[in-house]
């Protein structure tokens, strides 16, 4: 298989002390608590949301413009078990200007991770020869929680036993060889260093292999 790659404000006020003169008593010295850590929420995405989302900012870049890959991470806000990651990145292609770009939909808040909401990168050319291993986002059909519950089913629980905190990232793209836009679940942290990979076909819902170390 071929795919192409790639607030808290806490406010300390000072001990206020309230006191007046003259025959008036002296008020007691009061101290204004500290306000809480406001708690900024995690989103755990699935990558379809998250690709409308980009899609609709590829537009605006570029009226043709196409996904051709798309990758899910994982951090300490989400092992990807379940299909869900807190940060997705696409690679666009522009086909009649020959240009790529790649977007992110982040929903975390680590400070390493990519700023909460959609984000582009810079352009960087595209090779139109690569032009038939795009999709639309109507070919999505499995998104990646039912992707990853194939996996699960077909071998993927087993290695969740041995290690119940094993890293599980994601990739969407089409296959070169049968032209069918495939999902591979990567046991591990990148294809090359994995306790396995399922294939699933993202246009119905079917598991079509694994792939062993």
């Amino acid at each position: 298989m071929s795919f192409t790659r790639v607030l808290a404000s806490s406010s300390l006020l000072g001990a206020v002390f309230l006191f007046s003169c003259g025959s008036q008593p002296t008020k007691p010295n009061t101290v204004e608590a500290a306000k809480p850590t406001e708690k900024r929420e995690v989103a755990l995405l699935t990558a379809r949301p998250c690709l409308e989302r980009m899609s609709y900012m590829a537009a605006r870049w570029q009226a043709d413009a196409v996904p051709y890959h798309l990758e899910s991470e994982t951090n300490t806000e989400a092992n990807g078990q379940d299909g869900k990651s807190t940060v997705w990145r696409a690679n666009f292609a522009s086909p009649s200007r020959a240009l790529s770009k790649m977007f992110t939909c982040s929903g975390s808040r680590l400070k390493e991770s990519p700023p909460f909401g959609v984000t582009a990168d810079r352009e960087f050319s595209y090779s139109t020869g690569t032009r038939t291993l795009t999709f639309s986002l109507s070919d999505l059909v499995v998104d990646s929680d039912a992707a990853a519950k194939l996996a699960q089913e077909h071998g993927g629980v087993d290695l969740v036993k041995r290690n119940p905190q094993q890293p599980v990232y994601y990739e969407l793209g089409v296959d070169s060889k049968t032209n069918k836009l495939l999902w591979a679940a990567v046991y591990g942290t990148s294809q090359k260093d994995n306790k396995g990979i399922g294939l699933i076909d993202a246009t119905y819902p079917k598991f079509l292999g694994a792939l062993k170390r």
